[in-house]
């Protein structure tokens, strides 16, 4: 028998090692006032203790003492009792306390009592008792709460059948809790950091809304926590502090989780090794009405800024900036170069690519290998890669496919030429999105080989090969083209398409910048290169256009054709050969970039005789009107 009792009590001294438990002392004076009529008032007291389970539920014992002196008798009954009670309880706010319970066990009578002429003998008799009760009461502090409680009781007699003294009772109940075992500990709240993966300084704008951990949070303390706010910040690496997560309340010995985010600043794009970080999470909560905070510090681990893992391809969008100061430099100055030499009727985006092309060879880009952490090993594996910001590629004038089409991207986004990229084995392809149909793509390229035609989207990408950009655009579009070609027709070929404005919905771009100042390319050359990239492009696909209009009589499509090709004259007499708006409208806008403000002014007057309310026709005169003037 003594071995199982030490058994048990070893096993009780482990669990409350290692966990909390939660105890419960209860004294409270009491009285009963019974309800039948030989009986008065009993004062008395009961004296409980058990273990608080959930924050609600509490088990235990109790014992307690009534004195009853019935009406008319000199003789007082001493009742004792004792059983198993079980409670419920809740606080709806910080230091109102609300509960119900009840009793169930077995009492004594006693009672000094003439029996047989002996003055001094005593009679006594058991039995069972229940009684019932409700509870409100204010918290002082958490191990110590005020109640005042009222209920129904009922000490029987007769093996229960009978009742011997019952009725209503109340009292005041001065309850004390406490706690034991390992979580019973000076620190009141614990907090403790989670990573799903290591911070990667790249995706530092998503981590305002997609966590990179999470954040647990016990409350160890005597009391609920209420109202609770949790926030984390890493000093100089977060712009302020961010909120990971609310919660109405966290019972006490209970666990809660919140998602790690952090609002990181700029500084996260200075950290150049892999290594770790000191943070803080810090918990704001109320605790019995009063408004508290504390701070946890968590050590953080992130990478350096130029890591990058291929787990995603769409992540690479989180290079590619509109927003570097110096990237923008560089790209506005290219795009107001070629904006004032922009061919009439030509695709606008087909020739800002142009510039940008033409414009990073002429600062002298080049390819580089990156021999620590080369793309075309890289990208196939779940190595950590090491990729360059544009920036950066642009202060070194050299980067792996990968770094060079991340440039080119960035540069066309900056000017609102939308992009996408594929990254192939032996390749990097940037996609130019058009802004043009599936349906107008055999009115502007020689066939539709060679692009990309998104259906859905109804949208049209040319491809420029990242292997091919030191040649020029011409030599990276034939490249392009090539490969998409090669990845359409061939099962052989694995690609992924990614369009940049649609994986910026999940990886926001970052903005890398070090306040330095870019080389921009000559205006006299870069006007020159670009014309003969575009004179090219003409021969190629604008010419073909031609041939292939020429042949399907379809003369308002020749003269749109012509007119992109620069034909000014031959245009005007394809146009005049309709009687429609349309081309009379196309015949005065040759005119005007002809120059020729008069004529052109009389064509549009011509047009609104014919159709009054013509929008072209009347803006196209106010412009030319104001030539004239």
């Amino acid at each position: 028998m003594k071995k199982i009792l030490s058994l048990a009590l070893l096993a009780a001294i482990n669990i409350c090692s290692l966990t909390a438990l939660d105890f419960v002392f209860k004294l409270e004076p009491v009285v009963i006032f019974p309800r039948e009529e030989y009986m008065s008032f009993a004062p008395g007291a009961v004296v409980s203790g058990g273990i608080d389970l959930f924050n609600l539920l509490t088990i235990g014992g109790e014992g307690g003492y009534l004195y009853e002196k019935p009406s008319g008798d000199n003789q007082a009954i001493n009742v004792a009792f004792g059983g198993a009670n079980l409670g419920l309880y809740y606080y709806p706010i910080s230091r109102l306390y609300i509960g119900a319970g009840g009793a169930f066990g077995a009492t004594t009578y006693i009672s000094q009592l003439k029996k047989d002429g002996d003055s001094n003998s005593k009679t006594s008799f058991s039995d069972i008792y229940w009684r019932a009760f409700g509870e409100l009461g204010f918290r002082v502090n958490p191990k110590f709460t005020v109640s005042a409680f009222g209920g129904y009781a009922s000490f029987c007699a007769d093996a229960g059948k009978e009742s011997f003294l019952s009725g209503l009772y109340g009292g005041l109940s001065l309850r004390f809790s406490g706690s034991v075992g390992n979580n019973t500990r000076s620190s009141a709240l614990s907090v403790r950091v989670v990573q799903d993966s290591v911070v990667y300084p790249v995706y530092s704008a998503v981590y305002g809304t997609e966590p990179f951990g999470t954040i647990y949070l016990r409350n160890d303390d005597g009391a609920e926590l209420r109202n609770v706010n949790v926030y984390f910040r890493i000093n100089r690496y977060t712009a302020g502090t961010k909120l990971c997560g609310s919660a109405s309340r966290i019972n006490r010995h209970s666990t809660m989780t919140f998602p790690l985010c952090a609002d990181f600043s700029d500084e996260i794009l200075k950290y150049t090794e892999n290594g770790k970080i000191s943070g803080e999470v810090v918990i704001e909560y109320e605790f019995l009405g009063k408004r508290m905070t504390a701070v946890e510090s968590v050590v953080i681990s992130v990478n350096n800024r130029n890591a990058f893992n291929w787990s995603d391809y769409a992540g690479l969008a989180a290079f590619i900036s509109p927003d570097s100061q110096e990237i923008a430099t560089f790209a506005k100055d290219v795009a107001g170069i070629t904006r004032n030499n922009l061919y009439t009727g030509m695709n606008a985006n087909l020739q800002y690519a142009v510039g940008m092309v033409e414009g990073l060879r002429l600062i002298g880009m080049n390819y580089s290998a990156d021999t620590t952490s080369p793309y075309n090993e890289y990208h196939l594996s779940d190595k950590l890669d090491s990729i360059q910001y544009p920036l950066q590629t642009m202060q070194y004038l050299s980067g792996d496919y990968d770094e060079l089409g991340i440039l080119l991207c960035s540069c066309l986004q900056t000017v609102n030429v939308p992009t996408g990229f594929m990254p192939l084995d032996d390749d990097f392809l940037v996609l130019v999105r058009l802004g043009i149909s599936p349906a107008q793509v055999l009115s502007n390229f020689a066939t539709t080989d060679g692009l990309l035609i998104d259906e859905e989207s109804e949208s049209v990408y040319l491809a420029l090969s990242m292997a091919a950009l030191s040649k020029g655009f011409t030599a990276s579009f034939k490249a392009g083209s090539e490969a998409v070609a090669k990845c359409l027709t061939s099962e052989d070929v694995f690609y992924e398409f990614i369009d940049t404005t649609d994986a910026w919905t999940l990886y926001k771009p970052v903005a890398y910048s070090n306040n330095s100042n870019v080389t921009l390319p000559k205006q006299d050359a870069l006007v020159k290169n670009i014309k003969a990239a575009i004179q090219s492009y003409i021969d190629s696909d604008i010419e073909a256009v031609i041939k292939r209009e020429r042949a399907a009589g379809n003369t308002n499509k020749l003269g749109v054709a012509l007119v992109r090709a620069g034909r000014y004259s031959e245009a005007k007499r394809e146009f005049q050969k309709l009687s429609t708006v349309s081309a009379m409208n196309n015949t005065a806008n040759i005119l005007m970039i002809e120059k020729n403000y008069t004529a052109a002014a009389a064509q549009y007057r011509r047009v609104l005789e014919k159709d009054p309310s013509n929008k072209v026709a009347q803006k196209g005169l106010e412009n030319a009107n104001s030539k004239v003037e």
